[in-house]
Formats: C-alpha cells, sequence, structure tokens
C-alpha cells in the first residue's frame, strides 16, 4: 500500500511540473536540524552546501527517471566559486556529494517529516479526521 502511495506522489509531482507542495511541506529548519544531529553540518563552506544536497536527493526521488544532471538542471542549482563566481554543475560534483551526504541525514529527515505531519494530521485533539 505505501508503495501504491509514493507512487502516486511521484506521478502527482512528475506531471504537473510543480514543487511548490514539496517545498512548503519540508521546513527548511528540518534539513538544517537532520544535518546536525548525524554531524553532515559543516562550517566549512562548500561550493554545494550540504542544504543543497539534501534537495537533490530529495528530487532524485521524486523525479527518479531523470539523470542526476537533469535533475540539477531543474533545480538550477549552481557551484559557487572562491571569487564569487557561479557556474554549471558537473556530474561527477554530483555524485561526490550525493554520497559525501550519506544516509543518516536523509533518514533523520524522514523521521522528522513523519512526525511533524503525524501531529499535524491529528490535530489538537490528537484524532484523525
Amino acid at each position: 500500500m505505501f508503495a501504491q502511495e509514493l507512487e502516486l506522489v511521484h506521478e502527482s509531482v512528475e506531471e504537473s511540473g510543480s514543487y511548490d507542495s514539496v517545498m512548503k511541506a519540508i521546513d527548511s529548519e528540518w534539513i538544517e536540524h537532520s544535518l546536525l544531529a548525524s554531524n553532515k553540518a559543516s562550517i566549512r563552506n562548500r561550493r554545494l552546501p550540504a542544504q543543497q544536497a539534501v534537495w537533490l536527493v530529495l528530487w532524485m526521488g521524486l523525479i527518479r527517471n531523470q539523470s542526476i544532471k537533469e535533475v540539477c538542471s531543474s533545480m538550477d542549482i549552481a557551484l559557487q566559486s572562491d571569487d564569487s563566481i557561479w557556474s554549471h554543475v558537473a556530474p561527477s560534483v554530483l555524485t561526490d556529494c550525493r554520497r559525501r551526504l550519506g544516509e543518516a541525514p536523509m533518514s533523520y529527515l524522514f523521521k522528522s517529516t513523519v512526525s511533524a505531519w503525524l501531529k499535524q494530521a491529528l490535530g489538537k485533539n490528537n484524532d484523525l479526521g
């Protein structure tokens, strides 16, 4: 049943081409907390910050029939160099960034979103519907 629901979400997002609902549903603070809790937050200024890597992984799950480079292009991700010049991202940078991120922050984010969305669904009376 859960697989069918995931498939429906994927089809809905892919057909509409609108990611606004996903962006609104996932609080950026949850992403920051997931990076801190998994020791993946870095004070080092990276060309592709961990927060963008998390969004990239989320988009790759939603737009799974596209390559990582195509997903990145649809997100308008660009890398910033030391001299504040923006450039397009090479696929190898994206793959390395995704590998460096690992599973821990994504797992933490998943659990955080489930918990928050459950509280929203239950409402004040702790009751569905």
